[in-house]
This record gives structure tokens, sequence and C-alpha cells, in this order.
């Protein structure tokens, strides 16, 4: 009997990991405020025991019910990464704010290039007044950074609707024990919201770059997959937003990944 109850959790583990694979994106609400979050890793197959490059990415999409009124302004993002990754910035170059307040993306990445992180888009709604409302979007480029003697990112968002501006956001780079390890947490610029509200933001970080001639990856982890299984199914990533209504809409994403051939 006991062999068969052992059968039978390594069957279940083995299906969670098949299937988790099919998961998607979260829906979270709050009365009429929904949220989606949505988010993922790549390469899906990792080494169970030695780090590895990955990218990361992440997507919030804001959405109201029908004909409800606008949804209230995006203040706040946080994305808390599971412990098993790490980030390494050591010989990385950090740009500097200064140096793309105000730019635009090509000029961005003229002077900050070498610092480049991660990329990303921004969605927006926005209406001058006495004109209809109509849709802006931006390009948004991730460089590393360091505010007050910490790790930080600056998000540098492009648009040239209605006008030609940039906006950067302030990430905040934060490690604490737990479950999700490393934090980033930004708040957003009330210009950014001035005429209108945000609809969608997404990030996705990745970077290799060479230090005392190592090859070096700005995210590593590894598969946390039990010794014999071949993969694993954990808690990826929590992601929050806040609103200047007080309302905060979170959800916890659970991805799946394989371990590499050979180290079953």
């Amino acid at each position: 009997m006991r062999g068969a109850r052992v059968g039978i959790i390594a069957l279940v583990c083995v299906l969670s990991w098949a299937i988790a694979p099919l998961a998607s994106a979260e829906l979270t609400e709050r009365g009429d405020l929904f949220v989606r979050f949505d988010g993922g890793l790549v390469p899906g197959a990792l080494p169970r025991h030695v780090d590895a490059p990955i990218s990361v990415w992440v997507t919030g999409t804001v959405r109201v019910l029908s004909g409800a009124r606008r949804p209230p302004s995006l203040r706040r993002i946080s994305i808390a990464l599971n412990r098993g990754g790490h980030l390494e910035t050591d010989g990385l170059p950090t740009c500097n704010r200064s140096q793309i307040d105000p730019a635009t993306s090509a000029e961005a990445l003229a002077l900050c290039g070498s610092a480049l992180v991660g990329t990303g888009r921004f969605i927006g709604k926005a209406a001058l007044p006495g004109q209809e409302a109509f849709s802006v979007r931006g390009k948004i480029l991730a460089f590393n950074a360091v505010v007050n003697g910490r790790t930080a990112i600056f998000a540098h968002i492009y648009t040239d609707q209605p006008v030609p501006s940039s906006r950067i956001i302030v990430f905040q780079i934060h490690h604490r024990p737990g479950t999700f390890g490393t934090v980033l947490t930004g708040e957003l610029p009330v210009a950014l919201n001035h005429y209108g509200y945000v609809r969608q933001i997404s990030l996705r970080l990745h970077r290799r770059y060479s230090f005392r001639g190592r090859a070096r990856s700005y995210l590593n982890a590894s598969c946390p997959a039990p010794r014999g299984f071949p993969g694993a199914v954990f808690p990826f990533a929590r992601a929050s937003m806040v609103f200047d209504d007080g309302r905060r809409l979170s959800s916890t994403l659970r991805r799946s990944c394989r371990v590499q051939p050979g180290e079953l």
C-alpha cells in the first residue's frame, strides 16, 4: 500500500507538471476594475542544480466593466520574482537619468545602450480637452541603474502622441527572504496619467554580457524539480498594481520548467 501511495503521488506530480504549460493569464478584480496578469520565462528547459541564463516577461492589462467610467490612474507596479532566480549586475554598465530624460528611444539607446537590460511596451488611452479619446502607444527601454547606492532599473517610455514625450519609471530593486526573493517596485509619474490612463504595460528583462573574460547574464535560474522528476511547477512571480483610488490588484503566476536532458 505504501508503494502504491508513493506511485500515485509521483503520478500526480508528473501530471501537474505536464498540464502546467496550458495555464495562461490570471484575472483578478475589485468591483468594476479588472487586471489580467501574464508572464513567463524562457528557455523552458534548465539545469537542475546550476543557474543558467533566462529571460523573464510580465504583462498587466487594465480593464473596467462595459459602460463603466474610465479606470482609475495606475500609481504603482510591483513585480516579485521567485527566489530561485538571481539577478547579476557585476561589470554591467549603468545609465544616468540625465542621459535619457528627456530623449527619444533612439537617443536613449545611443547614450545608454550598453546598460540595456530589457524592453517592453506601453498602451494607454488619452483625451485632450475638447477632443475625443484616442490610443497612445509607447516603447519601453529598461536600463541598468543605481539609485541611492542600490541597483535599480530606469524604464524609459517614449511616445509620439499627442506630442513627442518621454517619461521614466524608476524601478527600485529589493531582495527579501521568502518565496519571492527579488522585488521590483516602480512609481508611475503623474504626467503619464495626466490626460488619460494606462491600459497595458509589459516588460521583458534579458541581457547577456561579458565581464573579466566570463560570459554573464542579467537573470539566471535553475529548474527546482525533485530528483527523478522531469520538471516542476512553481510560483514564478507575484505581480500587483496599485491605483489612485486605493485599490490593489495582485496575482501569483504559477509556471513550469523542464530539466535539461541528461539530468533526470
